[in-house]
């Protein structure tokens, strides 16, 4: 039993550095992308070093979903599905090494698998190519995310996020931007954390429907016994905002 419980103690513990691992990662291509936590997404797909670490993910997913504020994780299988790659010789290290026939493997390099050469260089391996053997500091790889993905990578791993933003996605993201401003907005009148108010709101159109929309969500968050678009008392506390880029007049009042 107590050799049973430190397989399940390091099982965790595996589990725990991987989610935070991921999770730190998937924060990076967001960033990459410029795309704010609080807009979900659609996808993230991460490549893993190993199958015990896939059936991990299994376990995991729900909470690096929520950490990265997306609606699917799934395992990158084939990396070229989200990134380009372009290999090239390190000019500065092949034409002293290798003379008159380095243009040879420049030329061997150009025609290799960039994805198996990209692979072997990252795990510090030589590269057999054309009947040279290539170090992989003597070789340059060049990745670039394909449209629609941000990606990012460390140690072995890959995060790729879906940067397309659907209108729903967007009106979700809309709705997490209000629900954070208002409940700054709290803050700065005095309200205590666990005062009930009313929230006014005056803007476009596009505003109300994210407003019609996420209202349960947007109440139980900010503890909005209402949502108004009538015009604010003027006792209320007043801020002009943008929110996802709707301009907006919002207003909260102590119930």
């Amino acid at each position: 039993p107590e050799a049973d419980g430190r397989k399940i103690d390091d099982r965790l513990s595996e589990a725990t550095r991987l989610s935070m691992r991921l999770s730190s990662l998937g924060r990076a291509a967001r960033s990459k992308a410029g795309i704010k936590v609080r807009q979900p997404l659609a996808r993230v797909q991460f490549k893993l070093r190993s199958d015990g670490e896939a059936e991990l993910l299994t376990s995991i997913g729900d909470q690096v979903k929520d950490e990265l504020n997306v609606k699917d994780i799934s395992v990158l299988e084939d990396e070229t599905e989200v990134s380009e790659f372009e290999v090239r010789g390190n000019p500065a290290l092949l034409g002293p090494k290798y003379g008159a026939e380095s243009k040879a493997v420049v030329s061997a390099l150009s025609n290799a698998d960039p994805v198996e050469v990209y692979a072997a260089a990252g795990s510090g391996r030589s590269v057999a190519i054309g009947g040279f053997e290539v170090e992989p500091e003597e070789i340059n790889v060049l990745k670039t995310d394909r449209d629609g993905f941000a990606v990012a990578d460390e140690g072995g791993y890959v995060a790729a996020v879906t940067t397309a933003i659907s209108p729903e996605l967007a009106s979700e993201g809309a709705a997490r931007e209000l629900v954070h401003i208002v409940q700054n907005m709290r803050k700065a009148a005095g309200f205590d954390i666990a005062d009930h108010i009313v929230t006014f709101y005056d803007g476009p159109s596009e505003l109300e429907s994210v407003v019609a929309i996420h209202a349960s969500y947007i109440r139980q968050e900010t503890l909005s016994d209402s949502l108004s678009p009538e015009p604010a008392p003027e006792a209320a506390h007043i801020e002009e905002h943008s929110v996802d880029g709707l301009q907006a007049r919002l207003a909260v009042t102590k119930v």
